[in-house]
């Protein structure tokens, strides 16, 4: 069976600093005409950050959709035709003071595939260096350390409820055991 939707038209609904929203008419496999609403978003580079003593640095900020303040691991909006690699690097030093001697692209995650078309890198960073932090003015955030064994027992518990985050860590922490053999 094909799978695939033939957009027929488009209409821009919504257009913020952030998000843009079109309605698309699309013909369906079988020959049906339906619309589709669909958030465009630029992307993010997503970083897991993991220090010499193998602990994770990770931001807490507010985050006004939710109304609440949440624990992630640094992330940041890619600028038009950025190389996610170089935002990576720029949001890790931007929100967390820390430079990487080596930024590793681990994984690619589609969010929100359902309504959006976001598409997330995420990096292992290492070989970190610690320095000051610049984040975006209107960016309220602070940094800290955790054992990893803190924050996967935070995912378990339902601290960490941020998707970007929970699989960016477990995917992380993944990879360093196959690469450590385990």
């Amino acid at each position: 069976m094909n799978y695939y939707e033939k957009t027929i038209g488009t209409e821009l609904v919504y257009e913020g600093s952030i998000i843009n929203v079109e309605r698309l008419t699309v013909e369906l496999p079988n020959g049906r005409i339906a619309t589709r609403d669909v958030v465009r978003n630029p992307g993010a580079s997503v970083i897991v950050p993991i220090t010499d003593d193998g602990e994770i640095v990770m931001v807490e900020q507010f985050r006004k959709p939710t109304e609440k303040t949440f624990i992630e691991v640094p992330a940041g909006k890619l600028d038009e035709g950025e190389d996610p690699k170089v935002c990576a690097e720029r949001e890790l030093k931007e929100e967390t003071g820390y430079t990487a001697k080596e930024l590793k692209k681990i994984l690619t995650l589609n969010p929100a595939p359902a309504f959006a078309d976001e598409v997330l890198h995420i990096f292992l960073a290492t070989g970190l260096t610690k320095g000051e932090a610049h984040p975006d003015e209107d960016e309220f955030i602070s940094a800290r350390t955790y054992k990893i064994e803190e924050v996967l027992n935070m995912i378990d518990e339902g601290k960490i409820t941020d998707s970007k985050t929970v699989a960016s860590v477990l995917f992380a922490v993944r990879y360093l055991n196959k690469q450590k053999g385990c």
